[in-house]
């Protein structure tokens, strides 16, 4: 284990700059079943999407799917407000599952990563430590990050 008395921002879960966070693997392609991907991962997803499907959103629009998807998130499953712990969590049912993993990379039209939500409440932003980024790395998956940034008026509105 690499000297953690190095590391210049400790893992917090209740990290002051962040309102809400989580980390999630997508799995998109146009031919996809989202059936498949769990009967070869064996994990079961948090959501799951097929090409053609409607649903209507959060805003009342309804949402015709382009494509098929197989979503792993930690939201809800994770109760801290540093993305690390949500990544942890991610690798964790991931890292297993390695092999299947990959041979799903190779298949032709298929793209995933992980992508990461940070809801931000002032300075500072989400912290990955090498651990999260080799396993990222191990396992071919490329990590974004969607940071939206609140003032104390616009967090204030949401928590009514």
């Amino acid at each position: 284990m690499a000297n953690l008395a190095s590391r210049r921002i400790p893992v917090n879960d209740d990290y002051q700059t962040c309102e809400r966070t989580y980390a999630e693997l997508r799995v998109y392609g146009n031919e996809l079943d989202p059936k498949i991907i769990t009967e070869i991962l064996g994990v079961t997803p948090s959501s799951i999407q097929k090409k053609g499907e409607k649903r209507t959103n959060s805003f009342g629009r309804t949402v015709v799917f382009k494509t098929g998807g197989w979503f792993l998130s930690s939201e809800g499953r994770v109760q801290s407000k540093d993305v690390r712990r949500h990544l942890d969590w991610l690798l964790e049912q991931l890292v297993p599952v390695k092999d299947q993993l990959s041979n799903i990379q190779e298949t032709s039209g298929i793209t995933m990563n992980v992508y990461c939500i940070w809801w931000s409440t002032g300075d500072g932003g989400p912290t990955l430590w090498p651990e999260q980024m080799r396993s990222l790395a191990d396992l071919n998956l490329e990590c974004a990050f969607d940071i939206s940034f609140y003032g104390d008026e616009e967090i204030r509105e949401t928590d009514k």
